[in-house]
């Protein structure tokens, strides 16, 4: 570490300004100019976590160490004289040169003791054997004089004469008291001044430290192991528990890659800490940081960044936008709330970086296993916290994301950082933060290597009492309004959302070709008997539109592989017999193929038109007619059954079962937006076909402007569209449907 004096203000005549170096040695700290000088010097460091960690004590192997440099002994070849210090050990330089210099004896027992504490009276001795401090003849005596140690009288007496101790304020020495990490920095830098090895520099005092956040320095002893995530900044993970590296192993994902490191810790079996860092297209890339703790005992991790070169840090934070809680029937109370915000460096060459920052989420496993073998999963949350502090040491930036576990579970943290800035203007950011603040339900922000995870509905199994249920949403690990954002942006931070979302997207899908829900719903259960994993006709769609959209918009080669990948599932679901007859050339396809059962489920108007929609849009990318005669099935049903569609008051019934009876109320919005994208879609296949979906159109949004249901964003622009702006039903327009 160095002190850079270019620069610096000068305060007096005997004291400058600089930057602090560290965040626990500040201007009322009693030893901060002989830390600091020391420090510049290079006979002392501080920790990763730029702290001094003043009142840790000195043991003997650092001591050592720490004399050899000041007094810049020669190097001593290894011998084996004792018994604790190896050919590598870390203690090994300063034992050997300071024995050869027979500054540091050893011990009776034929140890050097690297481990033990270094105390008052020991430190007394080496200083006067190292500096060859001589007798003035002066008698002092100190009033606990009978405590000091016979062998190190001595050196007590010598180091007082020459000023480098006056003892305590009651007069005493406190000889076997142990040296701490400032008294023993205060002592040698008086010892190298006295001997005039060093001149005394100016007093220093310190620029004031920016901080954000509850930046608290850890005093204790920490352990650290290094992340090597990045080839410009330093990443640490720290912990009072000992870390060991485990392993890394790298991913391939499409548009993305992860690496992941993995940590174990000590003495808590299963206890993990893995690193994944997810590599963007754009140069952009996520931390997911996962504490799994199935030991009952607490620990703490924190992950650490260490960025240099900076002028400026600020940040932007969502709380700027309050929240407003309810609770619904269907998910119930929602706890978690949006990331920490952007933080911006501004560095020395103006330039500026953005980095978005999650919050912590601690929750805990459940699954349920059926006798099928299959089984459903969910997680409870137990809290989301602020992870984030920070500190600006000169042009040094410490980030600390703070996973802090109470045993049994699951800590997870994320960030998303970039040498550029996420976002190109306050005022984008800003409108990002407050939708994300309106629409917290359904914004992702709690994000892991594997997903994000959502309230999950409260008719999902396993729920916990708690009601507190999360899980990974097939419709939400697809980002549709970011890719709507994006579209009308071009920001930086959504299209590096996107490329976390394809990531995702391949993690959930696995070695197969479609999407499997993993989380059972009981409505279905109790309906038929469906439990997890199961094909959901609707997310499936939906997974495979966003795909193919964002993937024609960032020019992918593999953009339609879901397309048809799906497409192929519909049309198989004929021979599988999933699906509802109505004559020999017409039929409806099931919303859900179970995995392991072989059982009949309903089919709903969105599903329908949304897999009807995959088709076109299957037989226009390939041309293959097996696509088109499958739509047209679907089709000719809904013709041959409108009159049953349609309710007597306009509105659309909601699902047809498989004994084709109809019942349910349907979406207030999705529906119409699913029928004028079937009827655009036919009108460009073949206009012949669009009469049944206009009647169902004018049919719907008659009722929606009846009763002012309002209209989404989507359903304005599809009625200009398909020139029918004059449907446009009464009320309030939404950005999502409902």
């Amino acid at each position: 570490m160095t002190l850079a004096l270019f620069g610096c203000n000068t305060i007096g005549a005997n004291s400058m300004e600089i930057d602090q170096s560290f965040s626990d040695i500040h201007n009322e700290f009693w030893a901060k100019d002989e830390v600091t000088q020391l420090v510049d010097m290079g006979i002392i460091n501080g920790y990763p976590d730029k702290q001094f960690r003043p009142a840790l004590e000195v043991s003997r192997g650092q001591a050592a160490n720490l004399l050899s440099t000041a007094l810049k002994l020669p190097d001593a070849p290894y011998r084996p004289i004792f018994k604790d210090v190896s050919s590598k050990s870390s203690h090994l330089k300063g034992a050997m040169a300071t024995f050869e210099a027979e500054i540091f004896l050893g011990k009776e027992d034929g140890t050097f003791g690297v481990g033990d504490s270094l105390t008052r009276e020991q430190m007394a001795t080496v200083i006067v054997r190292a500096f060859k401090l001589e007798d003035t003849g002066e008698d002092i005596q100190f009033a606990d004089q009978n405590r000091i140690s016979e062998s190190h009288r001595e050196g007590v007496k010598i180091l007082a004469q020459h000023g480098i101790t006056t003892g305590k304020e009651d007069g005493t020495f406190d000889p076997k008291i142990a040296v701490n990490r400032a008294t023993y920095v205060v002592f040698l830098h008086r010892a190298m001044v006295e001997t005039g090895k060093i001149q005394e520099t100016p007093q220093v005092s310190f620029k004031k430290a920016g901080t954000y956040g509850d930046f608290k320095p850890v005093r204790h002893e920490q352990n650290f192991v290094e992340v090597p995530v990045s080839k410009t900044d330093k990443t640490y993970l720290r912990s009072n528990s000992y870390l060991q590296y485990a392993g890394e192993k790298t991913i391939k994902h499409s548009h993305a890659s992860d690496t992941v490191y993995t940590y174990t810790i000590s003495g808590m079996s299963g206890a993990v800490v893995n690193v994944t860092k997810r590599q963007l297209e754009n140069g952009d890339y996520f931390i997911f940081t996962e504490l799994r703790n199935p030991q009952r005992m607490p620990v703490t991790v924190d992950l650490i960044q260490a960025e240099s070169g900076l002028t400026k840090g600020i940040l932007r934070e969502y709380g700027r936008y309050p929240i407003k809680k309810d609770s619904d029937g269907t998910f119930g109370f929602d706890m978690t709330t949006y990331p920490t915000g952007i933080f911006e460096k501004t560095l020395t060459e103006g330039e500026k970086a953005q980095k978005m920052i999650g919050k912590a989420f601690r929750s805990k496993e459940l699954s349920l296993k059926y006798p099928n073998g299959e089984s459903s999963h969910t997680r409870e949350l137990m809290d989301e916290s602020e992870a984030f502090s920070s500190i600006l040491l000169g042009e040094t930036q410490l980030s600390v994301y703070t996973l802090e576990s109470r045993g049994y579970d699951i800590v997870d943290q994320w960030l998303l950082i970039s040498d550029q800035q996420l976002f190109s203007s306050n005022q984008k950011m800003d409108d990002w933060m407050l939708e994300s603040a309106i629409y917290y339900k359904k914004r992702n922000k709690w994000y892991t290597a594997n997903g994000p995870y959502n309230k999950m509905a409260t008719t999902i199994e396993p729920m916990p009492a708690s009601g507190r249920g999360y899980g990974r949403n097939l419709l939400l690990v697809k980002e549709d309004r970011v890719m709507a954002k994006y579209n009308d942006t071009q920001e930086r931070y959504y299209e590096s959302l996107l490329y976390n979302s394809f990531a995702n997207l391949d993690i959930f899908r696995g070695d197969k070709t479609y999407w499997e829900t993993e989380v059972t719903s009981t409505y279905l259960k109790n309906l038929f008997g469906i439990t997890a994993p199961f094909v959901d006709t609707r997310f499936n769609e939906q997974i495979a539109l966003f795909l193919y959209n964002s993937g024609k918009e960032f020019g992918h080669n593999d953009y339609n592989r879901g397309l048809i990948n799906y497409a192929d599932l519909l049309v198989s679901q004929k021979s599988k017999g999933n699906i509802i007859k109505v004559d020999a050339d017409s039929f409806y396809i099931q919303d859900y193929f179970p995995s392991k059962q072989n059982v009949k489920t309903h089919t709903s108007m969105n599903h329908l038109l949304g897999g009807m929609n995959i088709l076109l849009l299957a037989y226009k990318e390939t041309g293959k007619p097996v696509y088109l005669e499958t739509a047209e099935s679907l089709r000719s049903a809904i013709e041959k059954d409108a009159d049953k569609w349609i309710r007597p008051n306009g509105d659309i019934w909601y699902k047809m079962s498989p004994d084709r009876t109809l019942v349910g109320e349907d979406y207030i919005h999705l529906t119409l937006e699913d029928l004028i994208h079937s009827y655009e879609m036919w009108l460009d296949v073949d206009p012949s076909k669009v009469d049944v979906f206009e009647r169902m159109i004018r049919s719907k949004a008659g009722y929606m402007d009846k009763n002012e249901k309002g209209y989404t964003t989507k359903i304005k622009n599809g009625l200009d569209r398909i020139n029918m702006p004059e449907l446009l039903p009464a009320g309030a327009e939404h950005t999502d449907a409902l």
